[in-house]
């Protein structure tokens, strides 16, 4: 199957990558101890795109957005944030404006809500800088976004699994990134809040013009919120497009190695998507 580039027609007025891709991969890849894990691959993320990044485990999902998020190098090729060598940039200049959310955050068992937002304006002020106007506008216009303001005083462990989410998405939001990159946000998560967690994405990405980059297992979330779609397999691209071209059952059998059956309803519902 042909892998081709994603691109997007527009970009969001105001983003820093206006007219160019948000993330551009030249043949980048990643390997250890011999072992290649990311096959070089060449793919852009256009500004003001949420996409999904899917595949089974050990796919290469989650070494991708480590890519990305600069957690680690890779072994081969070149990486462009906003048209920029992402080598280049500095660590506080790239927090400014990628927010990073691993699967397992810490637990940040002895703060609050509030003092896990004010976290997001390190890249800003710094660990010793003390926090001003700005600074207080930000936390709180965070904690408005993901409704925890009435919750700010409340300690993160005492949060639900759904809570703890809204909770370090504030902390993201508090850094006023241009792009979330965020590993798996839903896992462990029930369906409600699953649900919950993936339509505040969705109205954040929409008002505050923002790129969102997500890895993600269940497949009929990521047809129903995503508007671009990435499909790894053994650390090699495998498919990407939109929503739309993702819902034949043969596409995803070849994807999952695994006979795959969809619905969709005549209402225009979300598609379902079950194993044969």
């Amino acid at each position: 199957m042909a892998i081709a580039s994603i691109s997007g027609d527009t970009t969001p007025a105001g983003s820093p990558a206006a007219g160019v891709a948000l993330f551009d991969l030249k043949r980048a890849g990643y390997g250890v101890g011999g072992s290649r894990i990311l096959a070089p691959i060449d793919l852009q993320i256009p500004a003001g795109g949420f996409v999904a990044l899917i595949g089974h485990n050990g796919s290469g999902k989650s070494t991708l957005l480590s890519l990305l998020a600069r957690q680690i190098e890779p072994s081969e090729g070149e990486i462009a944030f906003a048209g920029e060598a992402l080598a280049r940039l500095s660590q506080r200049d790239f927090a400014r404006k990628v927010g990073w959310l691993p699967q397992d955050p810490p637990l940040a068992a002895n703060l609050t809500v509030a003092e896990l937002a004010r976290f997001g304006r390190y890249p800003w002020r710094g660990a010793f800088m003390r926090h001003g106007a700005e600074d207080r506008r930000a936390v709180e216009g965070a904690l408005g976004r993901v409704g925890l303001s009435h919750m700010r005083e409340r300690a993160v462990a005492s949060l639900s699994g759904g809570e703890r989410q809204r909770a370090w998405l504030a902390m993201l939001l508090a850094q006023e990134p241009s792009c979330l990159l965020l590993d798996e946000p839903t896992a462990a998560l029930d369906l409600k809040h699953q649900l919950e967690v993936l339509q505040l994405l969705r109205q954040l990405r929409d008002e505050n013009e923002l790129t969102i980059v997500m890895a993600i297992h269940d497949i009929g979330m990521a047809l129903r919120f995503a508007d671009h779609l990435v499909a790894l397999k053994a650390g090699r691209p495998v498919f990407e497009g939109p929503p739309q071209a993702l819902v034949r059952p043969d596409v995803l059998s070849a994807i999952y190695d695994l006979p795959i059956g969809t619905v969709q309803p005549k209402d225009g519902g979300p598609t379902v998507v079950y194993p044969l």
